[in-house]
């Protein structure tokens, strides 16, 4: 699937993995990220959001907070990110990148909260009302007025294992008012995850709003009538693209928070294509050895095609040592049971030699591998330069893959953005 659209819509990305790796300038076990795409991408997120009048916040985990890829999106339009747990806020505000929500998946441990509400994010979404007297008291430390989300929950609403939480609905408005009364906090709104889903039938438009959201909906109408307050943010994450944003506003989304949408490798996306968002990267790694009927390349960033959901999906790398054997030879993504990737198995063996470049369009979640990630330039001009190597913590390295100190790197990264958007 995605390896279709790549090939149809960004071709000269693989060509870029191939050139760059064969030169020894690209890491075998690398997610290569396409700027020039990146950039086009957040200006059409930007622009449609703005039109809608939606505020955007950037899921920046699938990226491995990359920080240059980052900012090339905020520099285009996308208004802050958002922190899936405090380890990711911390990577952020190693690079002065600006958090726009935290607390929404994971909620944030309590000898971390002080530091966390001096980063000044819009909006931190709580489950309890313990959290909210923690938050409330880390305010009051610095003179700091903290805006506030509520998770609401209901019977019939839609989780992924392990990330429930929030408050009951029926038990919503009365937590509204406990946590809207605590000194330095302001409840602004509420939220849930995911509030979209997609549809796997080409007939239907590819993503719906879930039960979470309707309840979402229905509890901050209560509370409106019953508080008198405003509440005016519904933060809706998940599955948001130019093609979905109409969509999750007229379902009454305020806030929106593109993370695979910004990549152009949300499932509708890969499924049946978009005329908006492009595919902004791929998996670049080096045939390794032969075993029997596999070629194995190094592995390291496929923890995602350990689900069970893709092992049912044919995925498609591109082998060779220039763009061109590359481009004709697509081979087969051969799923084995790992306990971690090591190794990314591939058939058939006889059209893969050791030291080819393996590019492998891929659906991330960096995060949870060990790759590096790798920012390039140029890619559709035809001049692809390296513009940073990050290794899976988003620390920058250089050339030799050394960690280089944060404020060289910071200098590096704002110079690139620069000249990227000059």
């Amino acid at each position: 699937m995605l390896a279709q659209r790549m090939l149809a819509s960004n071709p000269k990305l693989i060509d870029a993995a191939v050139e760059l790796h064969q030169l020894g300038a690209l890491p075998a076990n690398s997610f290569l990220f396409d700027l020039d795409v990146v950039a086009e991408n957040a200006r059409m997120q930007a622009a449609e959001a703005g039109r809608l009048g939606l505020t955007t916040y950037l899921m920046t985990k699938q990226i491995a907070r990359n920080p240059l890829v980052t900012k090339v999106a905020l520099a285009n339009g996308i208004d802050k990110t958002v922190a899936v747990d405090v380890q990711c806020a911390r990577m952020l505000s190693r690079y002065e990148i600006p958090i726009g929500h935290i607390g929404q998946i994971n909620q944030i441990p309590k000898h971390q909260i002080d530091w966390v509400v001096a980063q000044h994010p819009d909006v931190i979404t709580v489950y309890s009302l313990q959290a909210a007297e923690w938050i409330s008291a880390a305010a009051a430390k610095i003179g700091r007025l903290q805006h506030v989300l509520v998770r609401v929950w209901d019977e019939g609403d839609v989780f992924f294992d392990g990330q429930e939480g929030g408050f009951r609905a029926e038990a919503f408005v009365e937590a509204v008012r406990d946590i809207d009364a605590l000194p330095n906090l302001v409840v602004v709104g509420a939220t849930s995850f995911p509030a979209m889903e997609y549809s796997f039938d080409a007939a239907r438009f590819p993503v719906q709003p879930l039960p979470n959201f309707a309840t979402v909906r229905t509890a901050l109408e209560q509370a409106r009538a019953e508080l008198g307050l405003e509440l005016p943010v519904l933060n809706a994450p998940g599955n948001t693209s130019v093609a979905t944003m109409q969509t999750m506003k007229d379902a009454g989304a305020t806030q929106i928070e593109p993370g695979h949408g910004l990549c152009g490798t949300t499932i509708p996306q890969m499924m049946f294509g978009s005329e908006h968002e492009r595919p902004a990267y791929c998996y670049v790694s080096e045939i390794s050895h032969h075993f029997r009927d596999y070629a194995y390349a190094f592995g390291g960033g496929i923890w995602a095609l350990l689900g069970p959901l893709f092992k049912t999906w044919e995925w498609t790398a591109f082998v060779g040592t220039t763009p061109e054997a590359a481009r004709a030879n697509p081979v087969s993504y051969a799923h084995i049971d790992q306990v971690m990737d090591y190794v990314l198995p591939l058939k058939p063996a006889d059209r893969c030699r050791i030291g080819d470049t393996v590019a492998f369009p891929v659906y991330a979640q960096a995060q949870m591998s060990r790759a590096y990630t790798v920012a390039v330039s140029g890619v559709q001009s035809d001049h692809p330069i390296i513009e940073g190597i990050f290794d899976h913590a988003a620390t920058m390295l250089d050339e030799q893959l050394v960690p280089l100190p944060v404020e060289m790197a910071r200098e590096r990264i704002d110079h690139a953005v620069t000249r990227i958007n000059l």
